[in-house]
């Protein structure tokens, strides 16, 4: 036995030289048929280099190294000694060992990870390469329904990540929904509190500190609650990803209302201000609120993170509040990452999760399943959570922002949505592990247009880009601006941006050039699409915005005053759903609900054409336009005119209309805009007892608060907060005067005319009519709205009658009535101006269409005159006699003519009054 010791040593000495030569040697590596990507860092390899590489023991810089296949952005030493003369045995130790000499190199590009360490091995200085592995404990939560009914779990990569981390600490999931189960086994010991904000019915809200549900038909926020964070891990029920993170519950759904959300943002608020990190909405709506938006931009603000549900109705057009800006839209998608049948879809959706047939919590205390956006939703809800306990140093966005850019990519799955269900399928996992991609965003979309960002078909306007990068550095990114839309070319499209740090914002990134093309039809909706890549960094993302061009409206800005100016009479928005349109802002405050033309007459029947509200959600439309807006500003003006009829309305009063809104471009006359409206009567005879004016739906800061009245020694009608001092005042000044007679009728939105909700004709008519209904305080601590109009007014055939109204704001109402006056200045030194001298024009001009055969002719005297109005052709003979030998008053005369006869060419219209002689030069288009 003892002749075979040396013999045995001996062969263990050589196979063991054996296996260490043959590992040394190896020049191919391949990973084990036992590993997946979970098993390694993406983009990470460790790398040992040899002693000779640095030329001493102490390797205290990198090597110079790089790659073919990859870009290397940062080879790091993973145990440096230093250069202390007096070094510890530690560091002697580490350098005896060679862990000095061992680095973890980081890489981005396409090749994968066997190729890189295939490259990097057949560099003599390396002494091996392998993936920087990833070890794993085997945790799975102990709930009874997790391996039987919650496969969603598993699609997200759940049981991946919580090898990572299984814990969301004191993470605050805020469930805005119909309330939760209050004592349910799986859901109890998270939840924190709430409030019910709306209580056992709708038709008399009653607030509450009890969230909990009555009845299992409203018990969709107890399904949403379980997914957000059921308690895992504890023998009962479900898990869910965030394990343990905390519940605040906010009721905005009335117990005998399974469907409604009645104080959806009233709970978004809430939620944001008790302290909630996150807020899932899984409800929406397809109407766009600013009022939703503004609640939204707080949350936003506070570093609250919303996750809301994209809908479920199939379509590309956002539920709301998914579709505002920094919301976290979230998409359905089945077990196999196909788009669910019902789910939304679209630019607006930031990633996709499953929400078809999940398993959750229920009322009373039990578990079941659901569909749609809704489920989807909080399984997002739950990751933020989860992701936010491991990244602590990450802001809410960031959490947002990450999720989004890790999120495996479905679009091979789903070609007819490819880039229209957000960056892909959640991914937790790759959430938890993956720190090296950007994410950039745009904060704000600035457009240049030498139309007031009308952005006419045939024009050309610029693009800016403000963007952020919310995580790692991009040191190469380029952006580039597409769209697929036929109304549009986009001819500069890309634009190399360099570096964008972490967290850092650049502006004025462009231009990009945008084309409208001819023929595009008025206020068309065109889709762009931003594209972001980085080579350095293998990012490539995108994001979409919505512009309307070709608008029919015309926005006016001052230095303190917004608003928009439309072709259906409109002031502020060109639809009565506060779209199309600025509405009234002063100094950014919004001040405007509705601002409709009504015009009505009762000489024989009540006759009423308008465009103000029927009932609480809906409007007429009497109002067609015959010539959208057109800018007409001067070196001193801003200004639009537009010109529309009472077509839309089969027993309308038969009538033209050209409206004006102009707006001063001196500081000191910037808080007024005045409105002109010239009303031209098409019937064969007079109209008589024509009565002009709108119908002003004011909210001033809370809009329950208001107050009106009417000041007669100004003659303006205004409104203001009874409830806070600071609110800025608003109001209507009556610029006309001579043979004008005004009217002022407030009104209350919940009571007397409006107490029903319904606007009708003769309601209508009652308020143009009676004059000056309330002088002094009209009405107080209400929600108020007013009627400001003219008349009565007898209009002769083919003649017109010409109204004035002054909008302004001012910080108080002397503030007002100071801008007011100002106005009122304007308009008569305007008025005064046109009276000084005759002049003579019309429009259209040219004549092209049958349409524009209807001329009119302008006339401005100086003073009362006797006048004749000819058409010559250019052989000097006279085609037409429009006026002889006939008396009219000093003033702006506009008179109506048909050019159906007459043929292509050039007429000149010839005035003479007083001996004196003005011509006028019109070209006719066949």
């Amino acid at each position: 036995m003892k002749r075979l010791l040396p013999f045995l040593f001996l062969l263990l000495f050589s196979v063991s030289s054996f296996a260490q030569t043959n590992y040394s040697r190896k020049k191919v590596f391949k990973l084990s048929a036992a590993v997946s990507s979970r098993d390694y860092m993406r983009g990470s390899v460790i790398v040992k280099f040899r002693e000779k590489a640095s030329g001493a023991k102490t390797l205290s810089s990198a090597p110079s190294l790089t790659l073919r296949s990859a870009v290397v952005t940062s080879l790091v030493q993973k145990f440096p000694t230093g250069l202390s003369k007096d070094r510890s045995a530690v560091s002697k130790e580490v350098e005896r060992t060679g862990l000095n000499r061992i680095y973890e190199l980081k890489y981005s590009g396409e090749a994968g990870i066997e190729t890189v360490i295939n490259e990097l091995l057949k560099d003599g200085d390396v002494e091996y390469a392998e993936p920087n592995y990833i070890a794993h404990v085997n945790y799975t939560p102990n709930d009874p329904y997790y391996s039987m009914a919650q496969n969603y779990l598993e699609q997200v990569k759940a049981s991946l990540a919580w090898n990572v981390l299984a814990n969301s600490g004191g993470i605050v999931i805020g469930i805005v929904d119909t309330g939760s189960d209050l004592t349910h086994e799986d859901l109890s010991s998270s939840i924190i509190g709430g409030i019910d904000l709306i209580g056992a019915s709708a038709a008399s809200p009653r607030q509450d500190d009890n969230p909990g549900v009555t009845r299992p038909l409203n018990d969709h926020g107890v399904h949403v609650s379980g997914l957000a964070a059921a308690i895992s891990n504890n023998n009962k029920g479900i898990a869910s990803i965030s394990s343990n993170a905390k519940l605040l519950i906010v009721k905005v759904a009335a117990d005998d209302n399974a469907e409604d959300i009645y104080y959806g943002y009233d709970g978004i608020k809430y939620a944001v201000d008790q302290g909630a990190n996150i807020v899932n909405c899984s409800w929406g709506s397809q109407e766009r609120s600013l009022y939703g938006e503004d609640v939204v931009n707080y949350a936003i603000s506070k570093g609250c993170l919303i996750v809301a549900a994209a809908g479920n109705h199939n379509v590309s057009t956002p539920d709301y509040p998914a579709g505002y800006k920094g919301v976290m839209a979230v998409a359905n998608v089945g077990a196999g990452d196909r788009k669910a049948g019902t789910s939304n879809f679209g630019g607006f959706v930031s990633i996709s999760a499953p929400g078809e047939g999940i398993f959750s919590t229920r009322f009373p205390n039990t578990y079941g399943y659901l569909s749609g956006t809704s489920m989807a939703t909080p399984i997002v809800s739950s990751a933020a959570a989860l992701v936010k306990s491991y990244r602590t140093d990450l802001s809410m966005q960031q959490v947002g922002e990450l999720l989004r850019v890790t999120a495996d990519d479905i679009d091979g799955q789903n070609e007819a949505y490819a880039q229209r269900l957000g960056k892909g399928r959640l991914n937790v996992f790759r959430a938890l592990t993956e720190t090296t991609s950007p994410a950039v965003r745009y904060q704000n979309i600035i457009t240049r247009d030498d139309n007031s960002g009308s952005f006419m078909a045939g024009s050309t306007f610029s693009i800016y880009l403000e963007l952020k990068n919310y995580l790692a550095p991009s040191r190469s990114l380029k952006v580039s601006l597409k769209s697929d839309n036929p109304y549009v070319s986009v001819q500069a499209g890309a634009v190399s941006v360099g570096s964008l740090r972490t967290l850092e914002s650049k502006s004025m990134i462009g231009p990009f050039l945008v084309s409208v093309n001819s023929g595009t039809p008025d206020n068309s909706q065109v889709e762009f699409k931003i594209e972001y890549s980085d080579e350095e960094s293998s990012y490539n993302d995108y994001e979409n915005f919505t512009l309307a061009v070709a608008l029919d409206y015309m926005n006016i800005t001052t230095e303190t005053l917004a608003t928009t100016v439309t072709s259906n009479g409109r002031i502020g928005f060109s639809s009565n759903d506060q779209s199309g349109g600025l509405g009234f802002q002063y100094k950014g405050n919004q001040l405007l609900y509705e601002a409709s033309l009504m015009i009505a007459s009762k000489a024989e029947e009540l006759k009423v054409s308008d465009n103000a509200r029927v009932s609480e959600f809906s409007g007429n439309e009497h109002f067609i336009k015959r010539r959208a807006v057109k800018e007409v500003s001067t070196d001193s003006t801003i200004a639009g005119v537009s010109e529309f009829d009472d077509d839309g309305n089969s027993d309308g009063l038969r009538i033209d209309v050209k409206h004006s809104l102009t707006a001063r471009k001196d500081p000191d006359e910037s808080k007024f805009v005045v409105a002109e409206y010239e009303v031209i009567n098409r019937n064969p005879g007079a109209l008589n007892g024509v009565y002009i004016g709108l119908f002003n739906d004011w909210d001033v800061d809370n809009a329950d608060f208001n107050g009106t009245a009417y000041d007669a020694l100004t003659r303006i009608a205004y409104a203001y907060s009874t409830n806070n001092s600071s609110a800025p005042f608003v109001g209507v000044k009556y610029l006309s005067s001579e043979g004008t007679t005004p009217s002022y009728y407030p009104l209350s939105n919940g009571s007397g005319i409006l107490n029903d909700g319904n606007f009708t004709p003769e309601e209508k008519f009652e308020t143009l009519s009676s004059g000056i209904k309330s002088a002094g305080t009209g009405i107080s601590g209400a929600d108020i709205s007013f009627v400001s109009g003219y008349g009565p007014f007898t209009i002769p055939a083919n003649g017109s009658v010409k109204v004035a109204f002054a909008y302004g704001a001012g910080d108080n109402l002397d503030d007002l009535r100071t801008a007011l006056g100002k106005a009122q200045a304007s308009y008569n030194g305007r008025n005064n101006a046109l009276a000084s001298s005759a002049t003579l024009y019309s429009y259209p001009n040219p004549v092209t269409s049958s349409y524009n055969n209807n001329v009119a002719a302008v006339v401005n005297l100086p003073d009362n005159a006797v006048v004749s109005l000819d058409l010559f052709n250019l052989l000097g003979q006279k085609v037409k006699t429009f006026l002889k030998d006939t008396s009219l008053e000093k003033g702006s005369h506009t008179l109506y003519y048909n050019f159906t006869d007459l043929g292509s060419g050039i007429y000149l219209m010839r005035l003479r009054y007083n001996n004196v002689v003005k011509t006028h030069k019109i070209s006719v288009v066949r």
